[in-house]
């Protein structure tokens, strides 16, 4: 019903506006993924929220959101499976950053194996949305790479001041294990 409507509201648009039925299809996926996307954030940000992780999950969801999209990895099917993956790994991100405090080596060990992940893998591609020309791999690639380092560097930079480093690391972490997805993406 919502993916309708988005596609009704979306070719309206692009009727009045003469696009061709394949910049009508592009933005018809990108309208739909930015709503699915928007209400999937809104969702985790409210939910951790009201746990009492507020500012947790906003510093886990700008690592996120700044790098998945450039380095790729893993993806659900389905919207809800996606939400729920997203809830497990902020928890997952949550519980060790809050249970398990890295000393300063630790720190940039894991830093410097999700970078080397990152290098080595980046960007992994979606089978259900390919990037198929070479200048935007790379420039995805170059683009996560770098991402990941500042944050990397943000979360160095962090240890003596913030426990807040730890969900950066952490996050970082995560995003570079998922980039060895078991269904081959």
């Amino acid at each position: 019903m919502i993916r309708q409507l988005i596609k009704n509201s979306v070719k309206n648009v692009s009727d009045y506006n003469g696009y061709t039925k394949e910049q009508c299809e592009q933005m018809q996926y990108i309208a739909t993924l930015l709503f699915f996307e928007l209400i999937k954030l809104i969702s985790i940000i409210l939910i951790f929220s009201v746990l009492g992780y507020f500012k947790e999950s906003i510093i886990i969801i700008v690592v996120m959101s700044f790098t998945k999209p450039f380095i790729g990895g893993y993806h659900e099917e389905t919207q809800i499976k996606c939400l729920i993956a997203s809830l497990l790994i902020t928890t997952g991100v949550i519980e060790l950053s809050l249970h398990s405090k890295l000393s300063f080596v630790s720190n940039c060990i894991l830093i410097a194996i999700s970078l080397f992940c990152i290098w080595n893998t980046a960007p992994v591609i979606n089978s259900k949305m390919p990037i198929t020309r070479p200048s935007i791999i790379k420039k995805n690639r170059l683009l996560g790479i770098t991402i990941s380092i500042m944050f990397g560097i943000i979360s160095i930079g962090l240890y003596h001041y913030s426990d807040l480093y730890e969900f950066i690391t952490w996050t970082i972490l995560f995003q570079a294990m998922l980039m060895f997805n078991k269904k081959g993406v």
